[in-house]
């Protein structure tokens, strides 16, 4: 009888609960060779209102005490966290390797010193892109840079931060991908089922007999909505259009105002909704449009796209280099630039053979290779290529 083989340890740091990362944890615990405990660094952030997912019984986890110092720079959150225990932890437990998502808090850098000290791998996530500049980013990045340049190995979540990377000092040879993704099966399904319901879910939103337009996400300026929404007024004197906001955040007074001040009819802000929502909204709209000037990845173009929506987003989003083929399942445009905003929603919105077509399109490309199972493929090879390299396999 053969003993049994010996898992690799491994720690990945994540900074808050987030459900949309629940998909790929649960398919990194189930690799066989992995033994696998995920720290996270706080239960949720102050600008989130999602429900915390029940995690138990799926991976084995922990939630650090700490300190969490919000900062609004551009009225955004950015948060600093500070989780000592993270070191007893580490130290304890005796772990083969330690995984770091993101560099962003002490407790990143503290883990990245202790295996330093104790020589262990650690492995560094990244989906930073070089569209993000602020102010911590200048001072921190000299240990940004060392940390990179010390890592065993990265992990990318798409090709823009693979470059930033790169442009840091990271050696080509040493970076894995792992392009960003949420359960993208969970929206293909719950869209499919919900399919047949359009007419009666927009009807209880009162826009029955209209295309709509959608956005998704946090009502900040970051995310260019204003812009969209001086588009779309242009939209709208052409079309028996709606556009749909799903999400809240600090800007929503001034977005509303703006709809008053300028007469922008038809647009329905409907608050924030949890992701088990959110497949109702996508299946009732035509078109979905992430008009963000400054964005890592952009998770709701891979949900939408799941749900068989052509997208419009801009050459400031991460993931449009990757998820967008211009032409093809939707259109890139210049970040702020509300003309080629219009122009694009417009050729769409023009050709029902052309929204059905990229519709298809969007759910090809993530078919092809955007879904948990890749992602889960860049993290394994990372792991086990480091383990084999210091003998732990």
């Amino acid at each position: 009888m053969k003993p049994p083989v010996k898992k690799i340890k491994v720690a990945l740091i994540h900074n808050i609960m987030s459900p949309y990362r629940v998909a790929l944890f649960n398919h990194l615990a189930a690799v066989p060779q992995l033994a696998l405990y995920i720290y996270f660094l706080a239960s949720t952030d102050k600008s989130r209102k999602w429900e915390i997912p029940e995690l138990s019984g799926k991976f084995t986890y922990k939630v650090l005490p700490g300190l969490t110092f919000n900062f609004h720079p551009n009225k955004d959150l950015f948060a600093y966290r500070i989780n000592p225990s993270i070191a007893p932890e580490l130290i304890r437990n005796k772990y083969d390797i330690i995984v770091s998502v993101g560099y962003a808090s002490f407790t990143n850098h503290l883990a990245f010193l202790l295996c330093k000290i104790y020589r262990k791998p650690f492995v560094l996530c990244s989906e930073s892109t070089i569209n993000e500049p602020s102010l911590f980013r200048s001072v921190s990045l000299p240990l940004i840079k060392l940390i990179i340049r010390h890592s065993d190995a990265l992990i990318a979540y798409g090709t823009r931060a693979k470059e930033y990377l790169i442009h840091l000092g990271a050696p080509s040879n040493r970076i894995f991908m792992a392009y960003n993704t949420v359960d993208t099966d969970f929206f293909k399904r719950e869209s499919s089922k919900l399919r047949t319901e359009g007419r009666r879910l927009k009807g209880e939103l009162g826009i029955e007999n209209k295309s709509i337009i959608l956005y998704v996400g946090q009502l900040i300026e970051r995310k260019g909505i204003k812009y969209l929404l001086k588009a779309y007024s242009r939209l709208k004197r052409e079309n028996d259009v709606a556009c749909l906001i799903v999400g809240d955040g600090p800007q929503r007074a001034e977005l509303v105002d703006l709809c008053t001040r300028e007469n922008i009819k038809d647009v329905f802000f409907v608050g924030h909704k949890q992701l088990r929502e959110m497949p109702g909204y996508y299946v009732i709209s035509d078109i979905f449009v992430l008009p963000s000037t400054q964005e890592v990845w952009g998770l709701v173009l891979n949900e939408a796209m799941a749900c068989g929506l052509p997208v419009v987003t801009t050459d400031k989003v991460g993931a449009s280099v990757d998820l967008v083929k211009d032409g093809v399942n939707g259109y890139v445009v210049e970040a702020g630039h509300v003309e080629q905003l219009y122009q694009a929603m417009r050729k769409i919105l023009s050709s029902p053979e052309l929204k059905l077509s990229m519709g298809k399109k969007s759910q090809d490309v993530i078919d092809a290779g955007f879904g948990v199972e890749k992602a889960n493929r860049g993290f394994t090879d990372a792991i086990l290529t480091v383990a084999s390299s210091r003998g732990l396999t």
